[in-house]
């Protein structure tokens, strides 16, 4: 199927531009890339891509090959940010910045009770640098296609380490699982076949991260940091 996407080049107001460049899909279609202003515009022509999450996902590799490229020979920080898909019908899809869970939309990633993790967050935050960086990686993850596995491993390496940092064994996790009731196997079953080739860069073993698998990495590592969060800051001290 043929889709749109849309979007823009980060930061916006680098007004990146480049003229249309046309490559083949390892599935035997083709995407274009342009660029105008900073508003970048994709069209992906692939015959056995038939819905909009894989079609942004495609996309995505391609446009960051090409913005990485021009980021690259400029010496500056540019990235993709693709936003809408429109398909074949010229029907849209918005793609925003809380995923749902592939199985069930109706379930996101987002607290019920927002307002009170938001306040304990901010007061840990302040305090711990260990959740302040997992935090940071963690939303990082959300926003990557590729990368999601490497940070979200590395924001739950990084709440491990404020446990181990106690004994100075800095590579046990016996205290996490200890605290939080996490183990090893679970994490060590999502994580490792994607996240080893990712962290050491041997992209040819590394197999490719559905939108399914992505969501449970960050269910898992957005879990661990609430168990962390609970355990570090129970009730507001203002």
């Amino acid at each position: 199927m043929k889709y749109i996407i849309t979007g823009r080049v980060q930061p916006e107001r680098a007004e990146v531009s480049f003229s249309r460049i046309e490559l083949n899909t390892p599935k035997g279609g083709t995407v274009a890339i342009s660029c105008t202003a900073s508003q970048l515009t994709v069209v992906l022509n692939e015959p056995s891509t038939e819905d909009y999450g894989a079609a942004i996902f495609e996309a995505n590799i391609a446009a960051s090959m090409v913005v990485g490229a021009a980021g690259f020979s400029l010496g500056s920080a540019y990235s993709p940010d693709l936003i809408q898909v429109i398909g074949e019908e010229g029907e849209p899809y918005v793609f925003g910045v809380r995923p749902g869970n592939p199985v069930d939309q109706n379930e996101t990633l987002a607290f019920a009770d927002h307002q009170d993790v938001f306040n304990r967050a901010l007061r840990l935050a302040a305090k711990d640098a260990f959740f302040r960086l997992a935090l940071r990686d963690y939303l990082q993850g959300i926003n990557e296609v590729v990368d999601c596995v490497t940070y979200c491993y590395r924001a739950i390496e990084g709440i491990k380490s404020s446990f181990a940092s106690i004994s100075g064994k800095t590579k046990d996790w016996g205290p996490m699982h200890a605290a939080l009731g996490t183990d090893a196997a679970s994490i060590t079953a999502l994580f490792k076949k994607h996240g080893d080739p990712a962290r050491h860069g041997n992209w040819g073993e590394m197999e490719d991260i559905d939108a399914v698998t992505k969501w449970k990495m960050l269910s898992m590592t957005r879990h661990i940091l609430k168990l962390y969060l609970d355990i570090k800051q129970p009730g507001m001290e203002w």
